[in-house]
């Protein structure tokens, strides 16, 4: 059984990629198969301790994206794009796996147009509300489309192979079945800030600006990205020396997983994220990407506040008074609670399982 993963480029394409991978081997122990060979196709390695520790080896593929707006660049890539395909062509056919699993993605679309020449079957999985055009043109290529939002199966043009199997979380970022998350009365809050896995400097700065109001009612955890982390950290020094440092923690990055329990409300981007935080029962505030940089987000973030679990506020005119006032606002009894049954009933499908159910079926009938 062989198995080749691709898509990248970003912590929302990598990790589900990786939460697929470990109920792969799950299910192939459980039902005593031999243990998958798996492979990882890619532009660029995003985790190169997670994949030896996994026993996945990566091999580099070229590839290029198309940019929204004006750049040379989007010429130069499509030579890129070339050269992926000759290269996932060769590599595919010394391996020539059961089954290839695209995360989507212009980083994805070298590896399966090679893989539809030499027909080995492909699954994609898509984690946007509205797919891209990257993961539509690998839709055609593809015998299964899963997806994370159920809206979005309308934008497929074949929908007899599209399925909603929600959003695939690596384990450690699952909450145990039974979990229920409980309101605070009376106790302080703790409020966690992360824009996205390089950060936000526009969500920092922001934030920095109503530090002291924070820090007078909340905790807070800030994950300021590798890149903002020095300049976050300076800057709060001079802040900190008035106030009490307990009320405020400031890391380049963190293993989520170990706050996701005490942590009440989330200040975040409109990726992937999303979806751990509400399988939690985080209500957040969401602030997408401008919609110039991705278009994305935006429609993921409204697909969330639709269901009542997140407020969304506009990058461009987001003040530091709008972000504080909605703070406060949400953390009002009845608001609170209100998108607290709303993150509890909003039933997170951990897609994992049923896509690694797929895989081994389908690596079960390739030949």
């Amino acid at each position: 059984m062989k198995i080749v993963y691709t898509g990248g480029g970003t912590s929302g394409h990598f990790y589900p990629l990786m939460a697929v991978s470990e109920r792969v081997k799950r299910l192939a122990y459980k039902e005593k198969l031999i243990d998958p060979k798996e492979y990882y196709f890619s532009s660029k390695n995003l985790d190169d301790k997670m994949l030896k520790s996994r026993n996945i080896s990566y091999s580099y593929v070229p590839s290029g994206k198309r940019r929204l707006y004006f750049s040379l660049l989007n010429y130069l890539d499509i030579f890129k794009v070339v050269a992926g395909i000759v290269v996932a062509f060769f590599k595919l056919l010394f391996i020539y796996p059961d089954v290839i699993f695209s995360k989507g993605g212009f980083d994805s679309v070298p590896t399966c147009i090679a893989a539809f020449i030499l027909r080995i079957p492909i699954i994609m999985h898509d984690s946007d509300s509205i797919p891209g055009r990257a993961s539509l043109l690998i839709s055609r290529f593809a015998s299964r489309v899963a997806v994370s939002y159920p809206e979005s199966i309308a934008y497929y043009p074949d929908q007899n192979k599209v399925a909603y199997v929600g959003q695939p979380i690596l384990d450690k970022y699952t909450p145990e079945e039974n979990f229920n998350r409980i309101a605070k009365e009376s106790s302080r809050k703790n409020i966690l800030i992360i824009g996205g896995s390089s950060g936000s400097v526009k969500i920092n700065d922001t934030v920095l600006s109503v530090l002291p109001e924070l820090m007078s009612r909340y905790n807070v955890i800030h994950q300021t990205g590798a890149d903002n982390y020095t300049d976050v950290k300076l800057r709060t020094q001079v802040i900190l020396e008035s106030y009490s440092i307990e009320a405020y923690a400031v890391y380049p990055s963190l293993d989520l997983s170990k706050i996701y329990r005490e942590v009440d409300l989330a200040i975040t981007r409109a990726g992937s994220t999303l979806f751990e935080l509400a399988s939690w029962q985080i209500p957040s505030i969401v602030i997408p990407i401008d919609e110039s940089v991705s278009r994305d987000q935006m429609r993921n973030a409204d697909s969330f506040f639709r269901r009542g679990t997140v407020k969304v506020l506009n990058e461009n005119n987001m003040t530091p008074n709008i972000l504080l006032n909605t703070i406060i606002n949400i953390f009002e009894k009845e608001n609170y609670k209100k998108m607290l049954d709303a993150c509890k009933n909003m039933g997170i499908q951990n897609g994992a399982e049923k896509i690694a159910k797929e895989i081994i079926s389908i690596c079960y009938t390739h030949r």
